[in-house]
């Protein structure tokens, strides 16, 4: 079933679902913290990084504290990029990177994004849409090219005005120590074939509804614990 040659999380995500993670990546990889960012946040992938085609996007601190990982990374045949990193931990400092790619659309906050990531969507060719969430890529769980899952109203009518189905679901049932709720985006990483999620839908409000649109668009769904959702950032898969 290994598609994959990296998983990437962060590395208090627990050992059991990372051990499952296995079945998918042929390495799973724990990003280390970035003391630049909120202790809650500091070792997401998605406040972390940002992946198109083979180029990577990341912090200059963090490309030296994360050697091993993005070393690996470029032995894959992805390109590291480093933007300069956050001139604070607070909102809207540490969301530079924090862009969901849907397709050939970017979501993202036009006064937040990264300058770096800026350029490489202009150079790639890819459309960015503007919303005022900062954290568009935790907001957002990208099922398909042209399917998303978002609580966040200003992400879903963004997405429904450019064609892309856009399951609205309610905020909260997702957890996030040192935040009131986390984000569905977050809780998951996408395969091919699969959405993996941190915890059991069957817990969340909107379980139902989200199993449904997965079925809906040939996405196998399969909880990695049966715990409640946990926000652990976006599994990223690297070919």
């Amino acid at each position: 079933m290994k598609q994959y040659a990296l998983a990437v999380v962060d590395h208090r995500m627990d050992s059991n679902m990372r051990d499952k993670l296995k079945s998918y990546a042929e390495q799973v990889l724990s990003l280390p913290s970035f003391e630049a960012l909120q202790s809650p946040v500091c070792a997401h992938p998605d406040m972390l990084m940002w992946q198109t085609d083979k180029c990577v996007v990341t912090y200059r601190s963090y490309r030296r504290i994360a050697s091993q990982v993005f070393d690996l990374m470029e032995q894959t045949g992805y390109t590291v990029i480093c933007e300069d990193d956050p001139t604070s931990e607070n909102y809207p400092h540490d969301v530079g990177l924090n862009c969901a790619n849907v397709g050939r659309y970017v979501i993202a906050n036009r006064r937040t994004i990264s300058k770096k990531v800026a350029e490489l969507c202009e150079r790639s060719g890819l459309t960015l849409l503007h919303t005022n969430q900062g954290y568009a890529k935790c907001s957002t769980l990208t099922l398909t090219d042209n399917a998303v899952i978002t609580a966040d109203r200003t992400i879903h009518a963004v997405c429904t005005q450019n064609g892309i189905d856009s399951l609205l679901i309610r905020e909260g049932g997702i957890r996030l120590d040192g935040y009131d709720h986390g984000f569905i985006g977050g809780t998951t990483g996408v395969t091919d074939t699969h959405v993996l999620f941190t915890g059991d839908l069957c817990l969340h409000p909107d379980g139902k509804a989200i199993l449904d649109f997965c079925h809906k668009h040939k996405k196998i769904p399969l909880s990695l614990s049966n715990s409640p959702l946990y926000d652990f950032g976006t599994i990223l898969f690297i070919r």
